[in-house]
């Protein structure tokens, strides 16, 4: 079963979850709980702990202090700004988070190295857990696509881990996104990749994303044909189109997706995602053309 299965419709979490999300056994919890005040759960009628994400990202920020070093007699009772701080994620060293983030990462490679993939998936669901959603997607998720671009380059890692890999982000990206449930009338997102483009990981991050900033994304997947995607923006009612596109174009393939694109923003809002650098960018395209991250998210924002 998995954690967003046992997650309670109230948006509580129950001992057996926290302690696969956190790494502390349910005792230690307890102990924690019960004569340092750590954490403060509810309680269900039959008297069974449930705990919500920010308790469950405070109990992973004590669990990486105590490894720092300090006791939780010490840091039992502090704010969670205190923490984060203590724990270097806040620290006025920019370098000091970017290393955190980038310990992180090869953790998690080093894991997957070995075939180690409970590890692997374990490091990347506590990580979920205590980041916020954007520094969780541009500090983590995003630099790690990146070392495993610069590792298959190398030859460093074999097909089967960079299938592991894609497995375990697919999974994580698409239960963060379940989680972030859309306001009653949010606007709606289509999100897709064009015909024969099947590199999905731009278009899950864009929908996980905008589900962060309140948007309700539909997630079509890969190798979308423009009149699909046209039509389930109209039933949809859908106020944007997103469209990721990983790779370059092969010939005669670009005159019929710049063709595609303009036929849906006769219609609606188009943003198009693409590598810096990409040949679509040089074009004059009926679509804001985003090539970071960070673009995106001002998008959304604004």
């Amino acid at each position: 079963m998995t954690i967003t299965a046992e997650r309670q419709s109230d948006g509580l979490y129950p001992m057996r979850v926290v302690s696969r999300l956190t790494g502390l056994t349910a005792d230690t919890i307890r102990v924690w709980e019960r004569r340092y005040s750590a954490v403060a759960p509810d309680r269900t009628e039959g008297n069974k702990r449930r705990y919500n994400g920010s308790q469950v990202r405070r109990l992973v920020m004590l669990r990486r202090a105590t490894e720092l070093g300090h006791s939780i007699g010490q840091v039992a009772r502090l704010r969670d700004e205190d923490l984060r701080r203590i724990i270097g994620e806040t620290s006025p060293d920019i370098g000091s988070q970017v290393s955190l983030y980038a310990a992180l990462v090869e953790d998690y490679l080093d894991a997957i190295s070995s075939y180690e993939v409970q590890r692997a998936e374990s490091i990347l669901t506590r990580t979920a857990a205590i980041l916020p959603a954007m520094t969780l997607t541009l500090e983590v998720i995003v630099p790690l696509m990146r070392r495993v671009g610069e590792a298959w380059l190398a030859d460093q890692i074999r097909v089967s881990h960079e299938h592991i890999i894609s497995g375990q982000l697919r999974s994580l990206l698409g239960t963060l996104m379940r989680h972030a449930e859309p306001a009653p009338g949010a606007p709606r997102i289509i999100v897709a990749t064009p015909p024969r483009h099947l590199h999905e990981f731009g278009a899950i991050i864009g929908a996980f994303m905008a589900a962060s900033k309140g948007y309700e994304p539909i997630y079509l997947g890969t190798h979308m044909p423009f009149d699909e995607i046209s039509e389930a923006a109209e039933q949809a009612r859908a106020s944007k189109i997103l469209l990721s596109i990983a790779r370059d174009c092969e010939p005669g393939e670009q005159t019929q997706i710049i063709a595609g694109i303009e036929k849906l923003a006769r219609t609606h809002e188009v943003w198009l995602g693409l590598p810096e650098g990409h040949e679509l960018a040089s074009f004059r395209l009926p679509a804001k053309v985003l090539t970071r991250y960070e673009e995106l998210d001002a998008l959304l924002a604004a």
